[in-house]
């Protein structure tokens, strides 16, 4: 059961970076405004770090259940992210201002968290689903 809520977590997440990197599209083919953008994310970041969050926290129960190195992976990987979440909020930084939008280095150093995010959350959402199916199996060794 836990495994699964860890699905639906990481599912949530993966929705979320691609809503990111849809929106980022969205805007350099101008179909919204810069305003709009900016709006649309930072209103997103609350949904990232809370369903983060419960990742993490799943992540870390399920390697007290059963210390296997994927979940130790997979909560060290989680962790890592909470806290780049956490500096990102704590600096000041996970605000998108509509003003440097069309900036140059913007657009790249943008394309390249989003990307990198939806990498990170893709390679948990496949160790995930190793550790299902691992735990499906355990299941039916018993």
């Amino acid at each position: 059961m836990l495994s699964v809520g860890m699905i639906f977590a990481n599912a949530g997440l993966l929705g979320v970076h691609s809503y990111k990197i849809q929106q980022f599209g969205d805007l350099e083919h101008d179909y919204i405004n810069p305003t709009d953008f900016a709006s649309g994310l930072n209103n997103m970041w609350w949904w990232e770090c809370g369903l983060q969050g419960i990742h993490t926290v799943l992540s870390f129960v399920s390697m007290a259940r059963h210390l296997l190195h994927i979940q130790l992976l997979k909560f060290s990987i989680n962790l890592l992210y909470v806290g780049y979440l956490a500096y990102r909020t704590s600096t000041g930084t996970h605000k998108v201002d509509a003003s440097t939008v069309f900036k140059g280095e913007f657009a790249n150093k943008m394309k390249g968290k989003y990307l990198a995010g939806l990498g990170l959350v893709s390679v948990c959402f496949l160790l995930n689903l190793l550790a299902l199916r691992l735990a499906m199996g355990d299941e039916n060794d018993h």
